[in-house]
């Protein structure tokens, strides 16, 4: 049987279609490629520059990871070094060194799942990565007074492989800004000026290059892509595409709560953003359900991947899901149908009473589950943020708000991205979306007037040709009142907001927020700006007259001049920076720990306790994740040799802790801070009433005490063995 000509067409054109669709997706996808590829290599070219990495021994290379990046880092180590592998995830779950003398389940506590699956991926290649293809080593001469080193270099070295992970993850960052800023203002030219930006403002976007393995640089690719595939759901029609996208974001999401502590809080605010979205009827009811299962499922699993994490478990992020979804089972129904100005004012109190209403009820219930389960995880969060807006001062807030990532966002930072013109573009394409909304809003109110005009004229004629009509008919028959239209239900009911791109801007404006609040999450922020600012390029958003359409180009243009000024600059000053890592005293310390110091478990400073975990697999007492009520203790106590306590408090205190070695570090003792940062400073807020008393530090440094025994010393640490309290010397007694 023959075709007919028009099956013939359609299959024509389907194939087409089909030919169209694949070469825009291999060209984007190439571009996506193209643009991650550079950037990894941009990247690890600057960590290079900055700490001779190459020319390193393996012990300089652990000490250059300093605290957190050491703590996250030995984790990985031990998965790499423990043979067999579920020998090494053993360890974990029943790690042994890290808050000594407990046993602590490391899996739980420490989102450490990328250290795990990085080094699971590890040893499966490692028998093809163990070869001279992969791996070779040299001796690198280390100048005067100083023995050469051994210094291997290839992925086939764990170091290398780690780091290898790291950089194409922050190449994957910068793929998915350019596809979710293309998709989101509908021309390349938008994904290429958001990944322009991204460079322009590299400092302000992230700090990979400097701290590779902090969480937030693991996380950010996936928020990325978690937003795009999000803004993809938004604006997809189809049934079956939505469940795809709906199965993938569930993916995303779990590996973002895995991979950053602080993802709960990201998802918080995307909740809520949401169920504004929803109160506003900018999205259906249908749709929001559909982000929240996506949620649901993803929280329970990440809950389960963590082996019941208590900070996420009783986080605001699962109560104020919890309440969302009663309401979206069995309230969203309960709307009114705005017909009239007192619908409107009483369905605006509602909304406003609804928000608010679930707001409290979820901090209700965090506090309700937070009590019950005795946790307290997150409670330092809320101090540092009742701080910053108070004269509120703890050690434990002063420990973060000293910290220059958690101060308030820098105006050198505004400075920086106004001059690379990326608030400025951002400003003209919100300003720009605001408009079309408002345009197209009053050009549908316009006509639907006009057409009620029209029919009430047609009316009003075939009423007056019926009343010519009839001359003896003495019955009244009533005229139909002229339609009556209220301009502002009308404006309301006909202004139609994009849902994508208010959320994109909804999400930017909250992590602004979120940045001049902490400093350290500006990269949050920065980087959804450049992907906002695509939204210059989508010329449906401009609301000039047709007659000015020609010279948009013309302008983009022009803009297009200083921002690759910018770039260029940027560029140059970031290669320029030169650097070389070493660090003696440090080295001199650990050498000493690993091959003379006898056993027992360390306490010291956080960023030297975790060097020490991570190189010498010492046991410590203290550790740089801070982010546990029973860590900020044991950080109280030890900390407490930079106050001006008696010797017997720190005495009993690290008795308790069952600690063998004390490190003193002079920088702490003798340091000093123009923001009054300095331990003695802190301390003095902390124990007013000590203010008067001799540091401790000092006192240890300077004179001999009893039971601290000073064991090793140099111009940086100072080494003290401790007395054990539970040893008795009783004196001998002769019978006469």
């Amino acid at each position: 049987m023959e075709a007919s000509p028009g099956e013939v067409q359609d299959d024509s054109k389907d194939r087409k279609s089909f030919g169209r669709k694949l070469l825009v997706f291999t060209l984007l996808s190439g571009l996506a490629y193209s643009l991650g590829y550079i950037h990894y290599k941009y990247v690890s070219h600057l960590f290079e520059n900055d700490r001779n990495f190459l020319y390193l021994s393996d012990l300089e290379r652990e000490m250059s990871f300093r605290t957190e990046m050491g703590f996250y880092y030995s984790y990985y180590k031990t998965v790499v070094e423990e043979k067999p592998l579920l020998a090494g995830m053993y360890k974990i779950i029943f790690d042994k060194l890290v808050e000594y003398p407990k046993d602590v389940n490391a899996m739980n506590r420490f989102n450490i799942i990328p250290e795990v699956i990085i080094g699971a991926m590890y040893r499966y290649f490692e028998p093809w990565l163990n070869s001279t293809q992969y791996r070779e080593c040299h001796m690198v001469e280390r100048g005067p007074g100083h023995s050469p080193v051994e210094s291997c270099v290839g992925i086939g070295q764990p170091v290398f492989f780690y780091l290898e992970v790291i950089w194409w993850l922050s190449g994957l960052t910068v793929a998915a800004l350019f596809l979710h800023a293309t998709m989101l203002s509908q021309s390349v030219l938008g994904g290429l000026l958001a990944v322009v930006q991204y460079f322009t403002n590299h400092a302000e976007c992230t700090r990979v290059q400097w701290a590779p393995n902090e969480r937030e640089n693991l996380a950010a690719p996936l928020l990325l892509l978690q937003a795009w595939l999000l803004t993809l759901q938004l604006r997809e029609t189809s049934n079956n595409r939505i469940l795809k996208l709906e199965i993938l974001t569930l993916f995303i999401n779990i590996l973002c709560l895995l991979f950053w502590q602080f993802t709960q809080f990201i998802f918080l605010t995307q909740l809520v953003i949401f169920f504004v979205m929803e109160q506003l009827k900018i999205i259906d009811v249908k749709t929001f359900a559909l982000i929240l299962y996506s949620h649901f499922c993803s929280l329970h699993t990440a809950v389960l991947l963590l082996q019941g994490n208590d900070m996420l478990k009783c986080s605001l992020y699962t109560t104020f899901l919890i309440t969302i979804s009663i309401y979206c089972l069995f309230l969203s129904y309960l709307r009114i149908k705005v017909q009239s100005h007192l619908d409107l004012f009483v369905e605006t109190w509602l909304v406003i009473l609804r928000i608010s209403l679930v707001l409290c009820l979820s901090w209700y219930l965090k506090k309700l589950f937070s009590e019950y389960l005795e946790v307290e995880e997150d409670s330092h969060v809320w101090d540092i943020l009742y701080s910053k807006f108070t004269d509120y001062k703890t050690f434990h807030s002063l420990i973060y708000t000293c910290s220059e990532v958690f101060d308030f966002l820098k105006i050198s930072s505004v400075v920086n991205m106004m001059r690379s013109l990326l608030i400025p573009l951002v400003l003209v394409s919100c300003i720009n979306v605001t408009c079309h909304w408002q345009h197209s809003a009053t050009e549908k109110c316009a006509r639907e007037t006009e057409d009620a005009a029209e029919r009430d004229r047609k009316q009003g004629d075939k009423n007056d040709d019926e009343d010519s009509g009839i001359e003896n008919n003495t019955d009244v028959v009533p005229k139909k009142e002229p339609t009556k239209i209220d301009p502002l239900l009308l404006y309301l009911r006909n202004i139609q907001v994009e849902s994508a791109i208010f959320y994109n801007i909804s999400q930017m404006i909250v992590y602004g927020v979120m940045a001049v609040l902490v400093m350290r999450l500006k990269l949050l922020f920065s980087t959804h700006m450049c992907l906002v600012s695509s939204l210059i390029f989508n010329k449906k958003y401009y609301t000039l007259p047709k007659s000015f359409s020609k010279y948009i180009p013309i302008m983009w243009a022009i803009l297009i001049v200083p921002i690759l000024t910018e770039l260029s600059k940027n560029i140059t000053k970031e290669m320029s920076h030169i650097g070389e890592f070493n660090d003696y005293p440090q080295e001199e310390l650990l050498l000493w720990i690993s091959k003379e110091a006898g056993a027992g478990a360390f306490a010291g400073s956080m960023p030297i306790s975790a060097t020490v975990m991570l190189s010498t697999r010492r046991p410590i007492v203290t550790h740089p994740h801070y982010e546990h009520l029973e860590a900020r203790q044991r950080a109280y106590s030890v900390y407490k040799m930079y106050g001006k306590f008696s010797l017997n408090d720190l005495y009993l205190e690290l008795n308790k802790y069952r600690a063998t070695y004390l490190i003193v570090e002079t920088k702490y003792c003798y340091g000093r801070s123009m923001k009054r940062c300095s331990f003695e400073d802190i301390w003095d807020v902390e124990a007013p009433a000590l203010k008067s008393n001799p540091k401790l530090c000092h006192t240890l440094l300077t004179e001999p005490v009893d039971h601290f025994y000073p064991v090793f010393r140099n111009e940086h640490y100072a080494v003290f063995r401790i007395h054990d309290f539970s040893v008795r010397y009783m004196p001998r007694t002769f019978d006469t």
